[in-house]
């Protein structure tokens, strides 16, 4: 095992799980997670040891413990990283003095960065720099065989950053980044989402991304959601001394509170005692041990979420403790989808999403399901009645009861395979009913007030009128709808040339008397519209699952390739568990794709893909260096070719090097943007070879 870092699975926004091979632990260092600092106030305290005794990573910023007693002693099985707070000079001195034992324990020393931030000006802050890079290049030419780390700071003048990406790009044994103080001033955040994507733009993928400065627990899901394998919180301990004491909400001082809400040993011990003592050393050891267990508690229920839970919902919750943070993730989601969605989980499984607030609308998932569905959807051309439909809690839609009676209504004429059914909802917009059960539409969830902020009404509507300008203009457009949906059909009325009609609705819109003005809404429009094509009574397109099934297609793999691979001829079958749909060639018998239910997602068979994947415009495909895959894993140095399209997670097929056959199918683990500036990793998730 030869590289460093890998990434293992992509999660939401930029948050990923990876794994540190190279760092003198016993095992590969799972992040993301904490790095813990180490000094000899925490080492006398036996229940320091107690708790942090295994911890993965720690940081030493004394070079008394960059010794064998202390790294193969009671942490032999954690990795550490060596910071100087010191001059360059001082750091190169130790660098030689401890050079041997830094190489045979994987430490990785970081380049200290010491140049003031409150440079004079523009001129004479690039000629510090420029002095300091040169002086780190010698460091790091003369230590070929040490990984090091390296700390970029931001300036006043953000151009400066242009600066430090050569030095990076030149040297393979840079394999840290450490952000310096990137979180102290959080006014500048977009200059702190501009440094993550110019480090991720131009920089090898798997540099592991260390955040460093006034970092407190409530920092964690944040970090994490913007890319951070490891967050150091000496700040921690340091607050201690200045009688702070970390809530995760917030940072109280120890003269206020009297009620400790922590169960740690020292909130249950001596603690208590002592808050109003203000110089007391006992004080201080307790109160960063509170700290440290603290910030450790919350990062576990982080990463928690991150592996099993919705984490993006968990980042908006924990984004109210602190304005800044919600001023963050809305710039991120509005100004930076288009990177953002090249390293986002964009499909999950067996989660309810939440949608918390105005913080969800435009959450990386919900913006590519919106865009993508808009960009790929296609109009069955036989249409001749739209009809527009309120959402259920239940989902999918048509399993829900207030569906179950539209359905009655709507199928009571013969012609309804003609009829086109949109739902509205919020935070998503509008959904065709041939894709009710794709990720997040099967899964979302909202809080129902029957309020409509305008936004959500924006949402929909400007969805909704997309969709329909795909439509003839002649067909007429039933609304079976109240409140804020009405108002959003009234919104989009203004839009379109399309003719809107309202049924009249009785109390409720599930009222007999409502569903009854449905239907004779329904029969005194149907014939409006005579479409230039009908679709014979038999043809199986008229059948529920096949609609699905083009739709869904389109929507994973473009505009077009449904209505391909269902002309072969298809037929269906659902599992006995009702977990699965089985879709097989009508003529050959063979699989062509499942739809699992929990993920809401199609994966195509070999025997599926070939059927639209030799088609000029077919983009979901990698092209293999090799005619035969082994395993269950595509890694980087098997690739020859890819679209500079792909995401993670997306389905995709695997063509031999000449591109001639499907070789393997698979999911995507990273994106294009991610392919190209990495030499090594896992690329595709297998499922089928051949």
């Amino acid at each position: 095992m030869d590289f460093f870092f890998e990434v293992l699975k992509n999660r939401t926004g930029f948050s990923r799980i990876g794994r540190i091979n190279l760092l003198g632990s016993q095992k590969p260092i799972k992040t993301p997670t904490l790095v813990i600092p180490f000094n000899q106030v925490l080492m006398d305290f036996f229940d320091f040891i107690e708790s942090f005794g295994n911890h993965k990573i720690f940081l030493i910023s004394e070079p008394k413990y960059l010794r064998t007693q202390v790294l193969d002693g009671t942490f032999k099985a954690s990795g550490f990283v060596y910071t100087h707070y010191g001059t360059l000079q001082k750091f190169k001195q130790i660098l030689t003095e401890r050079k041997e034992i830094i190489v045979d324990h994987d430490v990785i020393p970081i380049i200290p960065f010491n140049i003031p931030t409150t440079s004079i000006n523009l001129t004479f802050a690039k000629a510090e720099i420029k002095h300091h890079l040169q002086e780190v290049e010698k460091i790091i030419e003369e230590h070929p065989k040490i990984n090091f780390g390296f700390s970029v700071k931001l300036f006043e003048y953000f151009e400066l950053v242009d600066l430090y990406i050569p030095l990076l790009q030149n040297h393979k044994n840079i394999k840290l980044i450490n952000f310096l103080d990137s979180f102290n001033n959080l006014n500048y955040y977009r200059n702190i989402i501009d440094l993550i994507i110019k480090i991720k733009r131009e920089l090898d993928s798997n540099h592991v991304l260390m955040i460093s400065g006034n970092i407190t627990s409530k920092y964690c899901p944040l970090l994490v959601y913007l890319g951070f394998d490891l967050i150091n919180v000496s700040y921690l301990p340091y607050l201690a001394t200045e009688n702070f004491y970390d809530t995760i909400e917030a940072l109280l001082p120890t003269y206020k509170i009297k009620y400790l809400p922590c169960n740690c040993f020292a909130c249950q011990g001596k603690l208590k005692d002592l808050l109003q003592e203000k110089y007391s050393s006992e004080k201080m050891v307790l109160l960063s041990y509170h700290n440290l267990i603290t910030a450790k508690n919350y990062m576990d229920k982080t990463v928690q979420y991150l592996h099993t839970e919705d984490f993006r919902t968990f980042v908006e919750k924990n984004s109210l403790n602190d304005l800044n943070f919600s001023s963050l993730l809305k710039i991120m989601d509005k100004e930076y989808y288009e990177f953002v969605k090249f390293y986002s989980q964009l499909n999950q499984k067996n989660k309810t999403i939440e949608s918390i607030a105005a913080s969800s609308y435009y959450r990386p998932d919900f913006q590519y399901f919106r865009t993508n569905l808009v960009k790929n959807y296609n109009p069955e051309y036989w249409t001749r009645l739209i009809l527009l439909l309120p959402c259920s809690a239940k989902k999918p839609y048509s399993q829900s009861h207030s569906h179950q009676k539209f359905y009655k209504a709507i199928r009571a004429f013969h012609e309804f395979p003609a009829f086109q059914e949109i739902i509205l909802t919020s935070p998503l917009g509008a959904i065709p009913r041939q894709l009710e059960n794709i990720y997040p539409a099967n899964c979302y969830d909202i809080s129902v007030t029957g309020y409509w902020d305008s936004e959500e009404i924006q949402i929909a509507s400007d969805m909704l009128g997309d969709l329909l300008k795909k439509y003839d203009s002649d067909i007429p457009i039933i609304c079976h709808l109240e409140g804020g949906y009405k108002e959003i059909a009234k919104k989009t009325e203004k839009q379109i040339g399309n003719k809107f009609y309202f049924t009249d609705i009785d109390e409720q819109i599930t009222s007999p008397m409502s569903l009854n003005n449905l239907e004779q809404l329904i029969k005194e429009h149907k014939d409006d519209y005579n479409p230039p094509q009908h679709q014979p009574k038999t043809s199986p397109l008229t059948q529920t699952w096949i609609r699905k099934l083009s739709k869904i297609v389109d929507y994973e793999y473009g505009k077009g390739f449904g209505d391909k691979l269902v002309e072969h001829g298809i037929r269906y079958k659902e599992n006995r568990l009702h977990t699965k749909m089985f879709f097989f060639d009508e003529n050959s018998n063979e699989k062509v794709g499942t739809l699992r239910y929990a993920t809401g997602k199609l994966r195509l068979t070999i025997n599926g893909v070939e059927k639209i994947a030799f088609d000029e415009s077919f983009t979901n495909y990698v092209i293999f260096d090799g005619n035969t895959i082994r395993g269950n894993t595509l890694f980087r140095p098997g690739i020859k070719d890819i679209p500079p399209t792909l995401l993670p997670n997306q389905n995709i097929c695997i063509f031999d090097k000449n591109k001639e056959n499907v070789v393997a199918m698979g999911d995507m683990i990273v994106s294009s943007k991610f392919i190209y500036n990495s030499t090594s990793g896992r690329i595709v998730k297998l499922y089928e070879t051949k």
